[in-house]
């Protein structure tokens, strides 16, 4: 975001970050481990790959949907936000997969400065979740699962 007004008068970096709450992406989409490896959080079920991608799915569609929904009611935003929509939505198409209707989650108060706030923590949490999406993406590609 190039020297926008968008994120003016509050430092974006510095706010928590603001994750979907309706999926378990970083969960279903863990990696097998080796039997020798001992993690914290390490799942003890099998992978799926239906399951890991579904998620992702259902990652992408919410945050387009959220994206879209700030975009429609402020038009300076789509300079800076048409790029991370259409990615999104070309990932979406790449998955060939169709968005199923998701729970509603208020973040727009109707208040600017509230919701410029709220569009930060929502980029920065779909920032860790491309992350993780685009790890899960590498490892069913690599297709180490089916192993």
């Amino acid at each position: 975001m190039k020297n926008d007004p968008l994120f003016a008068g509050f430092n974006c970096t510095e706010l928590a970050i603001q994750m979907n709450p309706f999926t378990q992406t970083g969960v279903v989409c863990q990696p097998i481990t080796s039997p020798n490896v001992s993690c914290v959080n390490q799942r003890n079920s099998t992978f799926s790959e239906t399951e890991c991608l579904r998620n992702i799915r259902d990652d992408l569609c919410y945050y387009n949907d959220l994206l879209n929904s700030y975009m429609k009611d402020v038009q300076q935003a789509k300079n800076d936000l048409n790029p991370v929509v259409n990615t999104t939505k070309d990932l979406m198409t790449c998955l060939q997969q169709s968005c199923p209707t998701l729970p509603k989650w208020t973040v727009w108060r109707g208040s600017s400065f509230d919701d410029r706030v709220s569009l930060c923590k929502t980029l920065k949490g779909f920032h860790v979740r491309a992350i993780t999406i685009n790890r899960a993406l590498s490892y069913v590609a690599s297709g180490d699962h089916r192993k």
